[in-house]
Parts: structure tokens; C-alpha cells; sequence
């Protein structure tokens, strides 16, 4: 996961489950939201990042203070960014801006591992139309036509994978890339 789609994700969330981080929102209030987001990131949530990514960690404010509200940091090069600025104010948006490296003394650790919940009824993303699931299976039959193999019963579980992944989160063309990869290695590509 790259800093933009964590940000995308960090929206999505922010959406889906009804955040409001602006003036009427309490700072223990932005921390839960911004630990789920780096959460979702680090530990995978099968709504919203299927795969997880542990380069992702939070930050504290530096001297004792709490947890910052919507900084993320790779490691373990230390590279942060603010997320959400504007954070607190109803002006606040999703966007990364970079912030640099931290110092080695800044306090830098694990999010917490998100609750494992299913998104709320509606949720999913827009079906995309027929012509997009139709890239799956012709993406899927010539490769079983480089291999030189007939479609079996595995054509399903590439199908329903790669649907899986569309359906938690990545775009379509991400996850037939995914995938893709696995069939092909056992197709013998």
C-alpha cells in the first residue's frame, strides 16, 4: 500500500462509517479514528485492505504526549506524512503531505489491531459494469490458452478471488494484476 492509498482508504473509512473530524470532534475521538486507519493499513481489514502492510505505524506527539491525530509513518525509513490536515476544524481533507523524516528519539510503534467488523450495508463499491468483469475472464482465458490448457475448475477460484479483493477495497485492475500473478504461476507461466 502506497501513501495515497492509504489516505484513500483513510476516506473511505471516514465515509462509510459516519467520522466527523472537525471542530465538534474531540481529539481522543480523531485518535480512535486515525488508530483504525493505520490499523486497517498495518494489520489488513477484510472490508478495507485485504492485504496487510506493517511498514505503516503511529506516532506520538513528542515528550509524553498522546498519539498524533493523523500523522502515519513508514518504516523503517521513518518517512511521515500529515494525512488529514485540517484536522479539528471543518475544513479538514485527505491528502498526504510529507512531513520528512522523523528523528531517531521520536516515538514511533505498532497500531493497535482494528476490530475485524464487515461494512456497513451498502458499503461496496458501485458495480463497475459487465464489460470490467469481463476483463477478468478474458485476461484469464488466454492465459489458460498460453499455457495450453482448457479452463477447469480452478477458473472459479481465480474468478471469485479476484472479485473478493474488487469487493474489499482494491480496484478491479489491481486485483486481476494480483491474481493474475497466482494463476499464472500455477498455470506455469
Amino acid at each position: 500500500m502506497n501513501i495515497a492509498q492509504l489516505v484513500e482508504m483513510a476516506e473511505r473509512i471516514h465515509n462509510d462509517e459516519g467520522y466527523d473530524l472537525g471542530a465538534a470532534s474531540t481529539r481522543d475521538e480523531r485518535n480512535a479514528f486515525w488508530m483504525r486507519v493505520v490499523g486497517c493499513a498495518q494489520w489488513g481489514h477484510p472490508s478495507y485492505n485485504p492485504q496487510p502492510d506493517p511498514q505503516w505505524h503511529v506516532k506520538d506527539g513528542g515528550g509524553g504526549r498522546p498519539m498524533s491525530d493523523d500523522v502515519v509513518v513508514s518504516m523503517p525509513s521513518r518517512q511521515a506524512w500529515d494525512c488529514i490536515p485540517g484536522s479539528g476544524s471543518d475544513t479538514y481533507r485527505f491528502e498526504a503531505d510529507a512531513i520528512g523524516v522523523l528523528p531517531s528519539n521520536q516515538h514511533v510503534y505498532v497500531p493497535d489491531k482494528p476490530a475485524q467488523d464487515t461494512p456497513v450495508f451498502g458499503a461496496l463499491p458501485p458495480y463497475p459494469g459487465d464489460a470490467a468483469f469481463d476483463a477478468i475472464g478474458i485476461t484469464l482465458w488466454a492465459d489458460y490458452a498460453e499455457a495450453g490448457r482448457v479452463p477447469d475448475a480452478q477458473v472459479g477460484r481465480w474468478v471469485g478471488r479476484t472479485v473478493y479483493d474488487y469487493l474489499a477495497g482494491m480496484t478491479l485492475d489491481a486485483s486481476i494484476a494480483k491474481h493474475r500473478a497466482e494463476w499464472r504461476t500455477a498455470l506455469g507461466l
